[in-house]
């Protein structure tokens, strides 16, 4: 990774001591840097629905049910990484960092993405520099689609906007069989490993990853009813589905039309930190309940981006507190509605598309 120097403009700072005074002042009397009642209530609710699903696939039921049981164990799955991962990940579920690591690991069980690989690069790349190529591995090259116009154009990227979702379908099985193992062994990413054991790393990828073969296939070809054939059909229709989720969820909050892909000036970039999250995140129906308790607070991204050390329950009572002050201050604020999200995204796909 390519480290970058933020600019240091006082008008831009003196924005974000101004909305964390706000942000500190309106949550002054909680406690927010760990999981309250909402966030656990949450969290439970996709465990049961999750692993209640998963034990009804062992009974005497026909196939059809078997499918959607399996869907629904895979969605609710992928909602229990969202509801309780994100926030472990960061620190923000329980006070105790271990716990917060023994939460981590298995509320990203169903998902089969090694959540240390994960985390490590979530926190180290991600969060630093969102959008920033060669700085952001979330921004890497890809053999499909162009999301960023740092990236290199191909004559196959004018119909990327038409062939996207069919990619999309394969985005956790390409995390599960191919990212997670690059991850781990090439030496390009040893910045990311930095103060993390080889034994640990590959002890927890492997035990990780032999959990969750185990309960999305072993078990369920041992002990369902059914012929191996139909079951790994069912794990790559299932699996194709929750990527679509998730790709829905999260895609367009950072590829969208209108989004900032910092190209820096040597090693310095435009903005200070706080406004590069700005101008590099998308909100989408922040302020609905329902949107907060699918996506655990992803869809508050400008929130989690610049207040990753609260947990996401809270967003609900600073949004409108970050909009009002990059009005105030002039500084970017992007929202939309789901659905406009995810137009915003195909037309950003369009776009990258010429050449």
């Amino acid at each position: 990774m390519k480290a970058k120097y933020f600019n240091k403009s006082a008008d831009e700072k003196l924005f974000f001591l101004a909305l964390k005074e706000k942000v500190n002042d309106k949550l002054k009397d909680k406690t927010v840097s760990h999981g309250d009642a909402r966030f656990w209530f949450k969290g439970l609710f996709w465990t049961l629905i999750c692993y209640s699903s998963y034990s009804l696939l062992f009974l005497n039921i026909d196939k059809t049910i078997f499918w959607l049981l399996y869907v629904v164990f895979q969605l609710s799955g992928l909602l229990i990484g969202f509801s309780f991962g994100h926030d472990a990940s960061h620190d923000t579920a329980f006070r105790n960092k271990k716990a917060n690591s023994v939460l981590h690991f298995f509320s990203f069980l169903t998902v089969g993405i090694d959540p240390l690989l994960w985390g490590l690069r979530h926190i180290r790349s991600h969060h630093l520099y969102a959008n920033v190529e060669g700085s952001d591995i979330d921004i890497d090259k890809n053999p499909f689609l162009r999301l960023s116009p740092t990236h290199p154009w191909e004559p196959k990227h004018k119909y990327q906007a038409y062939y996207a979702p069919f990619v999309y379908m394969f985005t956790l099985l390409h995390s599960v069989f191919m990212s997670d193992w690059g991850y781990l062994f090439s030496d390009e990413y040893d910045w990311m490993k930095r103060g993390v054991s080889k034994a640990e790393l590959y002890f927890r990828f492997l035990l990780y990853k032999v959990f969750y073969f185990s309960l999305v296939l072993v078990l369920p070809l041992l002990y369902a009813d059914f012929s191996w054939t139909f079951i790994v059909l069912t794990f790559l229709t299932a699996s194709a589905f929750t990527s679509m989720v998730f790709i829905i969820m999260l895609v367009g909050t950072h590829f969208f039309d209108g989004a900032d892909y910092p190209q820096p000036e040597g090693e310095f970039l435009e903005h200070t930190w706080a406004v590069h999250q700005l101008y590099t995140s998308c909100d989408w129906d922040a302020n609905k309940g329902w949107a907060r308790f699918l996506s655990g607070g992803s869809n508050c991204h400008a929130a989690h981006h610049l207040f990753p050390n609260i947990c996401h329950t809270n967003y609900s009572e600073i949004n409108e507190i970050i909009e009002e002050t990059a009005k105030e201050y002039k500084q970017p604020y992007h929202h939309k509605t789901l659905f406009e999200m995810m137009f915003s995204h195909f037309k950003h796909l369009h776009k990258m598309g010429k050449r």
